[in-house]
Formats: C-alpha cells, sequence, structure tokens
C-alpha cells in the first residue's frame, strides 16, 4: 500500500523555534548598523531577518512531495513464519528534505528484526520509530523481516510525519491514516502428528456412503408404515386425512464435519485459561480443517470462543467452497480465550440444528465428566461423534463407538490438565 503525503494529510500542525524576539533583535541590530554604519551589524540583521523567513516558507513545502510507502510481502501469514517489511521514502520535489522523522503504528506483539518497537504506555500500541534524510529527488529503501509468532488480526498505521526547513527552526508535521491489515493464522500440523488414519479420517466418503435421512431437510408426508414408529407420524395431516401419515425427509449422501473447539483449558473457565494449551488447541482445529478441505468434505466450525468486541460464540455452517478454508483459519485467528458458555452446552443446543449426517469432531484442551457425558448423549441419540483431546491422561469414562485421539505429545512442555473425575 502506498501512502502520499502530498494528497492524504490530515491534522497538519506546525512547530516553530521562532518568536518575536528574532525580529526585534534584527530591527534593533539594523538601527544600530544604520547608525554606526557597520557593515558586520547589518549583515547580521539580515541574517536574523532573512533565516527566519526562508525558514518559513521552506517549512511550508517541507512535506510537499514527500511520500511514504509501507509494504508487507504478505498481508496473510501462518504461526511461525517471517514475512518482510519494506519501508519506502521519496521526495519527489527539488528543494531538499534534510530530515524526515516517521512514527509509524505497528503491531507491538510482531517483532521486526533489528529494530525495536517501543510501546506507547497510553495507547498500548506499538511505534516504529525511523529517521530519513531523502535529499532532493531522493528515494531510500529498507527492509526489515518481521516474526509471525503470535496469531491474530494486525494493524499497521496510520504514520505521522515529521520535517521542517533545513535550519532546524520551523516543524511540519502530519498524519497519513492509511493502514494495511496483517493476518496471522494458527500453526497447522501435519495428519501424522494428529494420529489421523489415512483412509476416511472422518468416517465414509460419499461415495461409499449410506443414505441417511436427514431430519432438518423435510421432503413431505408419505402413507403410514409399522416400521416408521411413533415419533415420524405427522399428527396434523393424520387429523385432516384420518389416516396414520409419516413425515418424510430427503436423504444426505455426503458426510460432513463441524468442529467443534473448546477454547476452555479450565473446567471451570471462569477462573482463567492457559495460553499454550488453548493455542494448541486452536492449531488442531484448523489442522483438522485443512484435512477435512483437502478431503473434499464440507467442513464447518464452532467454537465457544468469541471474537473481540463479541459475546456470541463463532458459528459457520459446514460447506466445500474454495473459501471455506480460509473463512475457518480467519476465524481462528481472531477467537479470543474468553469462553462464552461451556462446550457441552453448546453442544447440545446448537446439534438439532445440524444435517443429521455430520460428524461432530470435538477439539478440547480438558474433557471433563460433563463433556464426556453430552458426547455420550449425542452418540445414544445417532450423532457420530470424534473427540481430538490435549488432556494428560486419555479419559476415564468408556465412550463407546466414539473414536477418541489423544494428543498429549502436541503439548509435552505444557502440564495439561487431568480428567475430572
Amino acid at each position: 500500500m502506498t501512502m502520499r503525503s502530498t494528497r492524504r494529510f490530515i491534522d497538519l500542525q506546525k512547530d516553530t523555534q521562532f518568536t518575536d524576539a528574532w525580529i526585534v533583535l534584527g530591527l534593533i541590530l539594523t538601527a544600530a548598523g544604520l547608525i554606526t554604519r557597520n557593515a558586520f551589524l547589518l549583515a547580521g540583521a539580515s541574517t536574523l531577518l532573512i533565516i527566519p523567513l526562508l525558514g518559513r516558507l521552506w517549512n511550508q513545502v517541507a512535506l510537499f512531495g514527500v511520500e511514504y510507502t509501507r509494504t508487507l510481502s504478505e498481508t496473510r501469514a501462518f504461526l511461525g513464519e517471517t514475512i518482510e517489511l519494506t519501508l519506502e521514502v521519496r521526495n519527489r520535489k527539488f528543494l531538499p528534505v534534510t530530515w524526515l522523522h516517521v512514527n509509524d503504528n505497528f503491531p507491538a506483539n510482531l517483532p521486526v528484526e533489528g529494530h525495536e518497537i517501543r510501546v506507547n504506555a497510553a495507547t498500548n500500541q506499538g511505534e516504529f520509530l525511523s529517521f530519513w534524510n531523502p535529499g532532493i529527488f531522493g528515494r531510500l529503501t529498507r527492509r526489515f523481516p518481521v516474526e509471525c509468532i503470535k496469531r491474530g488480526y494486525y494493524t499497521y498505521g496510520p504514520a505521522t510525519l515529521t520535517s521542517g526547513d533545513g535550519f532546524g527552526m520551523f516543524t511540519a508535521r502530519g498524519v497519513l491514516p492509511g493502514q494495511q491489515r496483517l493476518i496471522v493464522y494458527p500453526k497447522l500440523y501435519p495428519a501424522e502428528q494428529l494420529r489421523l488414519p489415512a483412509k476416511n479420517p472422518f468416517g465414509e466418503r460419499a461415495a461409499d456412503a449410506h443414505l441417511v435421512e436427514d431430519p432438518l431437510r423435510y421432503a413431505g408426508i408419505r402413507d403410514w408404515q409399522p416400521e416408521d414408529g411413533m415419533k415420524r407420524v405427522h399428527w396434523k395431516a393424520t387429523a385432516r386425512r384420518q389416516a396414520l401419515l409419516s413425515r418424510l425427509y430427503e436423504p444426505t449422501e455426503e458426510p460432513q464435519v463441524l468442529i467443534f473447539l473448546n477454547v476452555a483449558t479450565l473446567e471451570r473457565h471462569w477462573l482463567g485459561h492457559i495460553p499454550e494449551l488453548m493455542e494448541t488447541a486452536v492449531s488442531v482445529a484448523g489442522s483438522l480443517a485443512q484435512v477435512a478441505a483437502e478431503a473434499r468434505l464440507p467442513v464447518g466450525l464452532i467454537a465457544n470462543g468469541v471474537l473481540p468486541g463479541s459475546d456470541q460464540p463463532l458459528r459457520l455452517l459446514p460447506g466445500r467452497s474454495p473459501g471455506q478454508l480460509v473463512r475457518i483459519l480467519e476465524l481462528l485467528a481472531a477467537v479470543t480465550p474468553f469462553a462464552s458458555t461451556p462446550v457441552e452446552d453448546l453442544l447440545l443446543r446448537e446439534s438439532p440444528r445440524l444435517p443429521w449426517g455430520a460428524t461432530l469432531v470435538v477439539v478440547t484442551a480438558i474433557a471433563h465428566n460433563g463433556l464426556l457425558a453430552a458426547l455420550l448423549d449425542l452418540r445414544r441419540a445417532g450423532r457420530k461423534v470424534v473427540l481430538f483431546t490435549l488432556a494428560e491422561e486419555p479419559p476415564v469414562r468408556r465412550l463407546e463407538g466414539i473414536p477418541v485421539y489423544h494428543l498429549p505429545h502436541l503439548v509435552a512442555h505444557v502440564i495439561a490438565p487431568h480428567v475430572i473425575s
């Protein structure tokens, strides 16, 4: 992104070291020089009067034709990657720019190699300070590696440019409002590290699967048959027809994957969280979404974490459009550790709205009894459920019919919570 000072400055301010004393002193020296016919005094008086005038005129156009450009080699990166930041200053006028100070707002959490980012205590924003001397029609370029050490949404800018006359008497300051955004996605693990089977990690593929009626896809009614059971009876239609009629649902042919992410790392989530565990859980969720997308399975994400400025859980229904994985990763990049609701409550609340053939994949750092009971209830109701846990020990409760992937090796450097019995 290019920001041009000639057109996009706002809040232009000017400071000066010049005071009325300069004029008074100049007039006194002029009078003394004329009276005494002293050329030295006259020269000094001329200097005192002319230099401030030249300095003021110079300062008026100090930032005219000055361009400040900030470019990121990537606007999206994964945790652990390094991108390149390019800064460029250009002076497009004959009048020299002898000095230029730039104060650019940078993310405080992403270090720039070889340069310190100062944190403003008042705003908690990072400040990248740089000094330039582009001269006449000059162009200067500097490049810096930026380490993406933390996932999230980051903003660069606005920048404040300060310059002035070459005599150091006047100062002009302007703000360039242009901003850039950098999204740092969570780290993704290969399928081997998740200990997934090479074939059908989330169940049968569409070509091999049996047709399953989806109770969310109502198709009409038909005559009741004994194998239907009484739950399928459409009572209003039966009353009108005076004959038992059953609801008819459309079949679903392909499995869908819906990832439930639990951002809580303690059973009593309001007591705080363990950052390393939460970040690993986010990475596992993103990795599973990638596996599903590569298998061409519709995949979605529901999390009890919230986005900044929101108090609602994340909810993205399954899809397999080309941008679905990107949308999931963008949500995971922004999700906060604040758990809006226990994940077991979220599972039980959301599952009735989901397609019947969907596989519910639960990713959690801790598998306590409340969550395990909810998973068993869903399985008994006919739902397909898979559990990925980072807990130090596998679940002590038997989860019949539920595949469990125990992944303590991903957090071996962190003491993961035990299952609470």
